[in-house]
């Protein structure tokens, strides 16, 4: 639910507080480190990703309403850099429309943390946690102790918020948000229909009202010329990139529009531009069913498990699914008293499953406490899915994850067409299915209208492009890095067995040592290396 290649698949943010969460309670560095590596790749709500018609979607056109109609004209001078907390900040200024300049600008946030030596320096790297929506700037601020040393020694790490998002010219789509979230995802009965379909139109409502002007020019091809407004501005004559979940799509477009300016990018927890809204939609909700049943699995051959049930943790957790639908229950966050409901649920169970087997043990304890009555804990994933503040606010992360995935589209239709499809969708993955579609209902009444269409992406002379995909992720399915390194004239796969969402760093002696060569020495690993 974390990503806008689904609704599920959100972003890598999700899983940094994720990491953040369980450091909280206790869980090691490593295994912290493990699901943070996760989360940088794109995150899931339910189980899809952000919303089921804001799958991010290619286009091999090289023009549209969002402006990213034609190769950046003018070189930026270089960036004011001042310090700020962990490194240096700066601001760009790029066009609202690169098709028409004369229509406006955006800022464009930067945050750089220089490279530790100096006369070894490579150059940047540039890096985004995927989303859409979440800020490159937090990511490469809150690095991970175990990030390659050798990566922060030979480059200047550079994050950036995209146009939409954070500290750059942000969407204002309103902060007061428990309302989207109120009515059931999953809705079974005529006026839960109604309650999700009447929610999500005023979320779109509040967007044209406050950020209507802004909406047309969100488009991730867009942020696409961007990113080489900042590598022209960093100096750099060619671009080294690293993308998590729907990172990948970013750095993908880049490569299309600017193949000959690819140095190296790597593409972990993969999006495949060549599908279909639809097949994203349903193929993610897939992958959060197969990442709870091997929980689930794992928690009934486990009798340390918290909520092992007698053994039967699968009837337990549908019987607790079921009554959150009838009665939500209770629980306090930081103090104040808050409500579990099966929205909630959904999306706090999701939440945890982007962390993989490093998570399993704080969401069996999360149930297990459910069960008894205190919905707290999954509460408190779920506010980390949808960054939710204590004091009922929420952050732009989610709004720009909307608006950017509903602009991209290709969207799903029209009410109608998203209940189809929900329909099939449910089938194809019981407990995940209906509430990824449903997560994309805001794009059903969105003001703007989609810019994308689903078409592979070959960026015809790029130099090597490794695309990381991990077998048991469940927001962007293992299939999709097959799909996206098969498409790329240059891709090479690179694969990871594990579970979670995205792979690097894995702490491990495979795939680390060769992403960093990669990087350092634009060396690709061999084709089709399993890690």
């Amino acid at each position: 639910m974390c990503d806008r290649i689904g609704l599920l698949s959100m972003w890598c943010s999700v899983s940094c507080r994720v990491s953040d969460h369980l450091r909280s309670r206790g869980v090691g560095a490593a295994a912290a480190l493990a699901v943070l590596a996760v989360a940088l790749g794109g995150c899931s709500g339910s189980g899809s990703g952000r919303s089921a018609s804001s799958t991010t979607r290619a286009t091999t056109s090289t023009t549209s309403s969002a402006g990213a109609g034609r190769a950046n004209a003018t070189t930026p001078g270089p960036p004011a850099w001042s310090s700020c907390t962990g490194g240096e900040c700066a601001t760009l200024t790029a066009p609202l429309d690169y098709a028409h300049p004369e229509l406006g600008t955006v800022r464009i946030a930067l945050f750089r943390i220089k490279a530790r030596k100096r006369a070894a320096r490579v150059g940047s790297l540039l890096m985004n946690p995927g989303g859409p929506g979440a800020s490159g700037i937090q990511l490469v601020r809150n690095l991970p102790l175990g990030f390659p040393a050798e990566l922060r020694d030979r480059f200047d790490l550079v994050g950036w918020d995209p146009r939409g998002t954070g500290d750059s010219t942000p969407v204002d789509c309103g902060d007061r948000l428990d309302y989207l979230f109120a009515p059931d995802i999953s809705p079974e009965t005529a006026a839960s229909e109604q309650a999700l379909e009447s929610a999500s139109k005023q979320f779109a409502d509040a967007c044209a009202a406050r950020s209507g002007r802004l909406l047309p020019y969100l488009s991730s091809e867009a942020t696409a010329h961007d990113m080489d407004l900042i590598r022209q501005a960093l100096g750099d004559p060619k671009l080294t990139y690293l993308g998590y979940s729907y990172g990948t799509y970013l750095g993908t477009l880049y490569a299309h529009f600017f193949p000959d300016r690819v140095r190296a990018l790597v593409l972990d927890g993969a999006v495949d531009p060549a599908l279909s809204a639809h097949d994203v939609t349903i193929q993610q909700a897939q992958g959060f069913e197969k990442a709870l049943d091997a929980f689930l699995a794992d928690c009934a051959n486990d009798p340390q498990c918290a909520f092992s049930s007698r053994g039967d943790p699968r009837a337990a957790y549908d019987a607790l699914a079921a009554a959150v639908d009838v009665r939500p229950i209770s629980g306090r966050v930081d103090g104040r008293p808050r409500t579990l409901g099966p929205t909630q649920f959904e999306l706090g169970v999701s939440t945890a499953l982007y962390g993989g087997r490093a998570a399993w043990p704080d969401l069996a304890l999360a149930l297990a406490h459910a069960a008894r009555g205190d919905g707290s804990d999954l509460i408190q994933f779920f506010d980390a899915y949808v960054n939710r503040r204590t004091n009922g606010t929420y952050s732009v992360e989610y709004p720009a994850f909307l608006a950017i995935g509903c602009l991209d589209g290709p969207s799903l239709g029209d009410v109608a067409a998203y209940r189809q499809v929900e329909v099939e969708a449910r089938a194809a993955a019981p407990h995940f299915g209906a509430g990824n579609v449903g997560l994309g209902m805001p794009c059903a009444f969105w003001p703007v209208p989609s810019v994308g269409r689903a078409a592979p992406i070959v960026a015809a002379g790029a130099a090597p492009i490794v695309v990381v995909g991990t077998t048991g992720d469940p927001a962007t399915p293992v299939a999709w890095a097959h799909g996206l390194a098969g498409e790329l004239g240059s891709g090479v796969l690179l694969l990871h067995r594990g579970e979670g969402h995205t792979a690097f760093p894995a702490g491990d002696r495979c795939l680390d040592p060769a992403i960093v060569r990669y990087l350092v020495d634009a060396v690709a690993p061999a084709a089709g290396t399993v890690c």
